[in-house]
C-alpha cells in the first residue's frame, strides 16, 4: 500500500464532508448555514473547519503558521458565543487557545530570517513542538466542537449523538489510512498512467535525463515508457542512476519503439503495467542496434575519433582488454577493440558519480573470409555500444579457408590471420619476451608453410626445432662440429695473428671457399630433391655448438648468401624459400647494442641486413623471432611488412613498436595476457592492428 495519498482524494474527503455536514444542518436546524450562534459553533464553524484542515490545510503535517490561523480561528469562533456558554468552561477553551495563539505566533517570529542563533534559536526549540501538536487543526477544532456539544447539550440534545457520530467517523478515517487505501486501489487499476519520473533533459541524440519520485526501481531488465513534449511515446532502456542533491537522477537510452498511447503524462515517464504489450530484450537490442546475441555494456562518449571510440561502461566487471565490441554507423555495424580504460568522476552539485571510460580502436567492418577493413566515419554521440553475450560468442571468420589463422579475438570466436604463404615473402617478425608465445606460434606457421609447399630453412640456436618438428621429417643442413670448430680456430688466428695475419688471412679465405661450397651443395640438395631422395620442406641449421660471435655471423651469412644466389640463379624454377631465424639478435644483431666493434664483425651484419633486403624479389622470405628490438639489426626489423607482437617491457622494443602499433596497442603490449598478441601488416587480414589470443593446446603446454 502506498503511503502517498494523491490530491484528489483529499479533494473527495473535502466534498463528502462538506456535503454531510450540510446536509445534517439543514436536517436538523432547516438551513446549510445556521442562524442561531450555538449552532453555527457546531455546524458552520467548527465541524466544516476540521474537515477542511484536515483533508486540505494539513496535507503532510502542520506547521507553526498553520498553528496560528488555527488558533485565532478557534478564539474568534468562541467569542461568537461568549453570551451564550458557561463562562468558566468557555475560559478554559478560549484559555487553550489563546495559548496555541502566542506560542506558534512566537516560533514563528522567532523563526524568521536565514540564520538562527542565540536566546532566538532556543525559543524557537522550545516553541516549535507545542505549537505543531497543540494547533493542529484535527485537536484544536475537535476541542472547540465538543466543547460546543458540552456547553448546549440540554438544548442541542436532539442532534448531539449525530455530531459526534459524524466527527467520530471523519476522524477514524485518517488512522485507518483510508484515503491510502483509495489511492493505491486507483493506481492498480490505472497502473499504465502511473508517472513515475519527470524528464529533465533529452541528449542529442538518444540520451534520457529522468528525475525519479523514487518509488520504481531503475534497472536494465525492463524497458519504461517515455512520453515526449510532442506527446509521442517511445520506450526508454534504463541504464542507470545516481543521487543528486538529495533527489534520484536516471539515465537511459531512447529507442525508436513507439509506446502506447497515453494521456495526461506529458515530459514523463511512465512504468509499463502488466497489461502493456512490453517489447523483448531482442526488439530492445535490435532498435538500439545489436541483435539476439548482443549485449548492451556503454555508450559513446565525448573524446571519440574516427580511429578509436570512447566508451562510458555500464558494468566495468564486463570489460577486459582485447574484447571486441561494436556499434553503429549509419545502417553499418562497425567493430572495435578495447585497448584501455580510465576512471572519472562526474561532479553532480554537491553529489559526485564515478564511472569508467574504455578506449577502444577501430577493427572496422568485418566481411567474413575476408577480414576487417576501415570504416571512414564514427558513430554519432551517445550511440549504444555492444559486445556478444558471455554465452553466445560471435563464431565468424576473418580468414579465408587456406589462411594461416593465429588464434581469435578475445571474448569472441572470430578466427583472425591471413595468407601467410601468399606473403611469405614480406618478412615477418615475432616478438616477445621468452614464455609469451612467440616459438609455439613460429612452429604453426612452419608446419603450415611446409604443408603448402614452402621450403623452410631454420637457423636454430635453441636446439628445440629437431625434436618439436620431428613431424616434418625435418633434413640436417647443419655444419659438421668439427668444421665448426675449424672455423673458430682460424677466425681466432686471423684475430690475434701479427702485421696483418696475412697467412692466416689465406688459410681462412682457402677454408671458406671449400665450406661454402659444401654447403652451397647441401642447400641445392635440399631445395631439389631432400636428402637422400625423401621430400622434405624442413631444413634445420643448428648453430648452438658455436660460440664464438663471428662464427655465428660466418655461418648465417654463407648459407644466407647460398639460397639467396640459388633463388636468383633459378628464378622462375626456386621453390618458395622461408628462413626463419630464432634468437635473431646472435645472427642479425644491432652492432651498436652487441659490441661487435671489429670492421669484419660491422660487415658481415651489413652483409646479413642486404640479404634481407633483396630477398623478397628472389623469392626469399624471413621469419624473425627476438626478445628485444633493441638487440636486432634496425635494417632487418624495418624490413619486416607484418610485425606480431606478445608482451614486451623494454623503451627500446615498445619504442619501435610505437611507430607500427601507434600509441594506443603500444600502452596495451606490457599488459598482455600469456598467449595473447598484437598483429598488424601485409598479410593479417585487418587494415588496423588487431589483438589475438592463441588457443591453448595442452600438447604445447611444455614448449611455450
Amino acid at each position: 500500500m502506498k503511503t502517498k495519498v494523491d490530491p484528489w482524494v483529499r479533494i473527495a474527503i473535502l466534498v463528502v464532508g462538506t456535503a454531510v455536514a450540510g446536509a445534517l444542518s439543514i436536517h436538523f436546524t432547516g438551513s446549510i448555514l445556521p442562524s442561531d450562534p450555538r449552532q453555527a459553533l457546531l455546524f458552520q464553524n467548527a465541524l466544516l473547519l476540521i474537515v477542511l484542515g484536515s483533508a486540505i490545510l494539513e496535507n503532510h503535517y502542520t506547521k507553526p503558521a498553520d498553528s496560528v490561523v488555527n488558533s485565532l480561528m478557534g478564539v474568534i469562533t468562541l467569542l461568537s458565543v461568549y453570551g451564550y456558554a458557561p463562562h468558566r468552561p468557555w475560559f478554559v477553551v478560549s484559555g487553550y487557545c489563546v495559548f496555541v495563539f502566542i506560542i506558534s505566533t512566537t516560533c514563528v517570529a522567532v523563526s524568521a530570517g536565514k540564520e538562527i542563533t542565540g536566546w532566538r534559536a532556543h525559543l524557537a526549540k522550545l516553541t516549535y513542538r507545542p505549537s505543531v501538536v497543540l494547533g493542529k487543526s484535527r485537536l484544536l477544532f475537535t476541542v472547540v466542537f465538543l466543547s460546543g456539544l458540552w456547553f448546549f447539550h440540554s438544548v442541542q440534545e436532539p442532534i448531539t449523538l449525530a455530531l459526534v457520530l459524524f466527527w467520530g467517523l471523519f476522524l477514524a478515517i485518517w488512522p485507518l489510512k483510508i484515503p491510502e487505501l483509495l489511492t493505491s486501489w486507483v493506481h492498480q487499476r490505472h497502473a499504465q498512467t502511473a508517472a513515475v519520473g519527470k524528464v529533465v533533459r533529452v541528449d542529442s541524440p538518444n540520451i534520457l535525463r529522468v528525475a525519479l519520485d523514487g518509488t520504481s526501481t531503475w534497472n536494465q531488465e525492463r524497458p519504461w515508457i517515455c512520453v515526449l513534449p510532442n506527446n509521442r511515446s517511445q520506450w526508454v532502456q534504463p541504464l542507470y542512476s545516481q543521487f543528486k542533491d538529495g533527489q534520484l537522477f536516471a539515465t537511459g537510452l531512447l529507442t525508436d519503439l513507439a509506446g502506447p498511447e497515453l494521456s495526461g503524462h506529458i515530459n514523463h515517464v511512465v512504468e509499463p503495467s502488466d497489461g502493456d504489450a512490453t517489447p523483448s530484450r531482442s526488439e530492445i537490442d535490435a532498435a538500439l542496434g545489436g541483435d539476439a546475441m548482443s549485449h548492451l555494456v556503454g555508450f559513446v562518449v565525448e573524446g571519440k575519433e574516427i580511429g578509436a571510440l570512447k566508451v562510458e561502461a555500464l558494468d566495468p566487471l564486463i570489460f577486459q582488454e582485447g574484447m571486441l565490441i561494436w556499434s553503429r554507423v549509419g545502417e553499418r555495424r562497425v567493430y572495435y577493440q578495447v585497448v584501455a580504460g580510465t576512471a572519472r568522476e562526474e561532479a553532480l552539485a554537491t553529489d559526485k558519480r564515478g564511472y569508467q571510460v574504455a578506449t577502444a580502436t577501430q577493427l572496422g567492418i568485418l566481411s567474413q573470409k575476408a577480414g576487417f577493413s576501415k570504416y571512414e566515419w564514427l558513430p554519432a554521440m551517445n550511440t549504444p555500444v555492444y559486445s556478444s553475450r558471455p554465452e553466445q560468442n560471435i563464431d565468424e571468420a576473418a580468414v579465408a579457408d587456406e589462411d594461416f589463422v593465429l588464434g581469435t579475438i578475445p571474448r569472441s570466436k572470430i578466427r583472425v590471420g591471413g595468407d601467410f604463404v601468399a606473403n611469405y615473402n614480406y618478412h615477418t617478425a615475432l616478438l616477445g619476451v621468452t614464455g609469451s608465445g612467440k616459438t609455439e606460434l613460429a612452429f604453426d606457421m612452419i608446419r603450415h608453410s611446409a604443408k603448402n609447399g614452402v621450403k623452410v630453412v631454420c637457423i636454430d640456436l635453441t636446439d628445440q626445432y629437431r625434436g618439436r618438428l620431428s613431424d616434418l621429417n625435418p633434413v640436417d643442413l647443419s655444419v659438421s662440429e668439427q668444421t665448426a670448430d675449424s672455423l673458430s680456430e682460424k677466425l681466432f688466428a686471423v684475430e690475434t695473428g701479427t702485421y696483418g695475419a696475412p697467412d692466416e688471412k689465406k688459410a681462412l679465405g682457402e677454408f671458406a671457399n671449400t665450406l661454402r661450397e659444401q654447403i652451397k651443395k647441401s642447400v641445392t640438395s635440399f631445395l631439389e630433391e631432400g636428402e637422400e631422395g625423401e621430400d622434405t620442406s624442413l631444413g634445420l641449421i643448428s648453430l648452438h655448438e658455436i660460440s664464438n660471435t663471428k662464427a655465428t655471423l660466418w655461418i648465417t651469412e654463407l648459407y644466407m648468401t647460398c639460397l639467396l644466389k640459388y633463388a636468383r640463379d633459378n628464378r622462375g624454377k626456386s621453390p618458395k624459400i622461408l628462413i626463419v631465424v630464432e634468437e635473431a639478435h646472435t645472427v642479425m644483431p644491432e652492432p651498436n647494442t652487441m659490441g661487435l666493434g671489429d670492421y669484419d664483425s660491422r660487415g658481415l651484419v651489413g652483409k646479413i641486413a642486404q640479404i634481407a633486403l633483396q630477398g623478397r624479389k628472389y623469392g626469399v622470405g624471413l621469419l624473425v623471432l627476438a626478445q628485444r628490438t633493441a638487440t636486432v639489426s634496425k635494417t632487418v626489423l624495418t624490413q619486416c611488412n607484418t610485425i606480431i607482437s606478445f608482451t614486451c617491457y623494454d623503451d627500446t622494443s615498445l619504442g619501435f613498436l610505437r611507430n607500427i602499433f601507434g600509441p594506443e596497442h603500444v600502452a596495451l603490449i606490457p599488459n598482455l595476457p600469456r598467449l595473447h598478441a598484437i598483429a598488424f601488416g601485409n598479410w593479417i587480414r585487418s587494415e588496423h592492428p588487431i589483438v589475438f589470443e592463441v588457443p591453448f593446446d595442452e600438447s604445447k603446454a611444455g614448449g611455450v
